[in-house]
């Protein structure tokens, strides 16, 4: 590291009243739990944090850090001079004006499980300020320094990334920093930092060119109108990303254009309350060429318009040497061609017609904008699109509404929309797609035209909101007035049961499920009778990580349609005469095979529509492999297999030598026909060669007859 920094940044907090301050839970003089830092970032840069979190555990006793008056009371905090215990309820006791002694209990905390401890502010006539700094919370030891592993270069004021680290212009340094103030949880290595900074360097690094700069030193709470200048797009309350080169009131930035073009090194620093320091060095390239690509176009409808043309719509980018459009069309969702360029799709356009596209012909569509530089530059993909126009049979619309990069899924774009259109032209139907953005459907407050929606949103949550009023509201008058509504999505239950009565009433009433909690914790999923006997998938590795799938109760004549292996329902549907909804706890783009997609689809839309009889779906009269398909396989082969009654269930496989390579459970699965796809890899996710394999089903203590198989490579 080097010593220049230390010159620029010393430590020196609040200028406080009180100084070694004990903690607010017993034993007061020992150190606890830090899980929330001072002017972190708070939801989607909504504000910042206020105070320092203290995890303890709800009921438990919340002690006066000092001897003085209440001089504030609510319904979940209390102040007692100039400390503030949030998320705490008061003792029925204490009213403002008591006084109370040092350790007094003041109150309870509530079921957030910690203390929020505020110090100043308020009526506290004092600044708002940081209990972690020297001098002020006793004991505190942080022997731990923080970390800037990432470290991107974007424009000046915008997203728009540099695609290497050679840079021009006004750049922007954005570096996702986190510190840890011990190793009791994972929480707790995941805090804001107190200070960071960046300098240019030469190349040897043997001099310093700019800098060192610190904008951000969390000594005093920072006024939320600023956290769009501390903080970068994709941060949240559990991810930081700094723009170190804004100061705190005002832009600010790396000017290439200051310095000869050439290689340079870049320095991050970031450091704790405790003079833990972490550098990163970047190595970077400064350019007198434009080289920055400009921002992405956004689609927000894909479908016909009212002659039966079809209409793509879009968002432009913010670019001021913006030069137009590059529109890529697939057939088969993998290669990918285009016959429209900048010439025809120009800067000004935000939408564009394509006659004469024949009914019944699948088209999936994505587009990058392109720059006016010597060497054009070309943005990021948008998200892809699918579109099938048949104007003599219904509709479908799609809804785009996963928005969440710094979950599971942390790639700018994503195709998760032709999941459902690919399953939707797969299966038997042969009505209309379209497909929106969320934001489309708000903007256009209608779905009447559309036969059914299905809407998904992965695992956006409580930061990037499930469902809007706006788009409750547009909902529950298209199923009021006659519809079919799909959603799926990790986080549903999780994030409107959480909110306001609107939004309770809006899951339990018109979506008919009740929030039962927040890990369906199985990755296979079965169908129950009678309208889904024999769905059977495994859900949760790809495109992305499902880790926290909701699991739900019937809510308002809603009935149990899908379960995890171990039990918990996954999904929930209803129908009535006018309308009917399919609420799953999952996002439906982690289903294993597209074949198992299909098969769900389609008997949806077959739930919708009326058509599934009990009748159809009879109970196996024995256990046993009907069909494993194709034989001989190579890639995967589908396993299609009968259970009679309820009973731990086995697949195994076995090699020409007898070994076992596959022992899969299928835990109390109810009656009905399955389907397992097995990719050709043992149980140590290892592929196997080429050569004869055989397949067996135990149902309790009953095998079925042995099947089989040839793998070639």
């Amino acid at each position: 590291m080097h010593k220049f920094i230390l010159v620029f940044l010393l430590p020196i907090g609040l200028a406080a009243q009180i100084n070694n301050f004990s903690w607010p839970m017993a034993p007061m003089d020992q150190q606890h739990r830090i899980s929330a830092t001072f002017d972190e970032c708070r939801e989607n840069r909504d504000h910042f944090h206020n105070g320092t979190d203290m995890p303890l555990a709800p009921g438990e006793n919340v002690l006066s850090i000092m001897a003085g008056a209440v001089t504030d009371i609510g319904s979940d905090w209390i102040r007692v001079e100039d400390f503030a215990y949030v998320h705490v309820i008061p003792l029925a006791t204490l009213h403002v004006g008591n006084t109370v002694a040092q350790g007094a209990v003041v109150g309870h905390t509530d079921s957030y499980a910690h203390i929020h401890l505020n110090y100043g502010g308020g009526v506290s006539g004092h600044p708002t300020g940081n209990p972690l700094m020297p001098g002020k919370i006793t004991p505190f030891v942080d022997p731990y320094h923080p970390r800037s592993p990432i470290i991107q270069f974007v424009q000046d004021a915008t997203s728009n990334a540099f695609s290497g680290n050679t840079l021009s212009g006004r750049v922007d340094i954005i570096a996702q920093a986190a510190d840890t103030t011990d190793l009791q949880s994972s929480i707790d290595m995941n805090n804001g930092i107190y200070t960071i900074g960046w300098a240019l360097l030469s190349a040897d690094t043997s001099q310093v060119l700019s800098g060192p700069h610190f904008w951000f030193e969390a000594d005093e709470l920072y006024s939320n109108s600023n956290i769009y200048r501390v903080y970068a797009h994709g941060s949240s309350t559990s991810i930081y990303r700094y723009i170190v080169t804004n100061r705190i009131t005002s832009n600010d930035y790396l000017d290439c254009d200051l310095y000869e073009p050439g290689p340079y090194v870049i320095s991050v620093m970031s450091s704790d309350t405790r003079d833990n320091w972490d550098t990163t060095y970047v190595n970077v390239q400064l350019s007198d060429i434009d080289l920055l690509p400009p921002g992405r176009p956004d689609f927000t409808y894909i479908g016909p318009d009212v002659d039966g043309n079809l209409y793509l719509e879009w968002v432009a980018p913010t670019d001021t040497d913006l030069g137009g459009y590059i529109l890529e069309f697939s057939l088969d969702g993998s290669s990918w061609e285009s016959n429209h360029g900048p010439e025809t799709l120009t800067a000004d356009l935000t939408t564009f017609i394509i006659e004469s596209i024949p009914d019944e012909s699948y088209i999936e569509f994505r587009m990058k904008a392109v720059d006016t530089a010597p060497v054009p530059n070309q943005s990021e993909l948008s998200d892809t699109y699918g579109v099938r126009l048949n104007n003599s049979q219904p509709s479908i619309l799609i809804v785009d509404g996963f928005d969440r990069t710094n979950g599971s899924w942390t790639i700018g774009h994503h195709n998760f929309a032709t999941y459902y259109s690919q399953a939707i032209v797969n299966s038997s139907s042969l009505v209309g797609i379209s497909t929106a953005s969320n934001e489309w459907v708000t903007a256009s407050q209608n779905l009447e035209d559309y036969y059914a929606v299905f809407w998904f949103l992965g695992d956006d949550s409580r930061t990037d909101e499930t469902f809007s009023t706006s788009e409750q509201s547009v909902i529950s008058a298209y199923l009021a007035e006659g519809g079919y509504f799909f959603t799926s999505g990790a986080e549903i239950g999780y994030d409107l049961s959480a909110g306001s009565t609107g939004d309770e009433g809006f899951l339990n009433q018109v979506l008919h499920v009740n929030y039962m909690g927040d890990d369906g914790n199985h990755p296979t999923i079965n169908g129950v009778a009678p309208y889904f006997t024999g769905i059977g998938f495994n859900y949760g590795t790809s495109p992305y990580i499902e880790d926290w799938p909701d699991h739900f109760s019937p809510s308002f004549g809603g009935e149990i349609a899908l379960k995890y292996g171990n039990g918990l329902n996954a999904a929930i549907s209803f129908r009535d005469n006018i309308s009917g909804t399919f609420v799953m706890g999952l996002a439906f783009e982690t289903i294993d095979t597209e074949t198992q997609r299909t098969d769900l689809i389609e008997r949806v839309m077959q739930y919708f529509a009326g058509t599934v009889e009990t009748i159809d779906f009879q109970l196996p009269e024995e256990m046993s492999i009907s069909r494993v398909y194709p034989n001989p396989f190579n890639a995967s082969i589908n396993i299609e297999y009968q259970l009679d009654h309820y009973a731990d269930s086995r697949l195994l496989i076995y090699d020409i030598q007898g070994k076992m390579i596959i022992d899969r459970e299928v835990s109390n699965a109810s009656p009905g026909t399955y389907i397992w796809t097995w990719n050709a890899k043992n149980n140590n996710g290892r592929s196997v060669p080429s050569g004869a394999y055989f397949i067996q089903l135990i149902q309790g203590e009953v095998y079925s007859a042995t099947h089989k198989v040839v793998l070639l490579k």
